[in-house]
């Protein structure tokens, strides 16, 4: 593979990461209401889907790293010099 297909496979990996991430923000957010209303009648199951966004968007800024050095490497331009 060439230089611009890997960065062509970042950036759509990176697309994908964000839209996971912003999945599970939105999760955690809508769990966490539900969770502090104490009105639940699935607390268990929301609790649940609560820790594994929390979990889920770890992963997900892990990986995000690990893109922005590899897209950092396979970029086409180098950076303007400093003068």
């Amino acid at each position: 593979m060439t230089t611009s297909e890997y960065q062509y496979a970042l950036q759509r990996g990176a697309t994908f990461l964000v839209m996971a991430a912003f999945s599970l923000a939105l999760l955690a957010g809508i769990t966490g209401s539900l969770l502090s209303g104490g009105a639940s009648t699935n607390a268990s199951s929301v609790e649940f889907l609560h820790k594994f966004s929390g979990h889920g968007l770890i992963v997900v800024a892990v990986l995000q790293v690990v893109v922005l050095f590899l897209g950092r490497k396979f970029r086409l331009s180098s950076p303007p010099q400093s003068s």
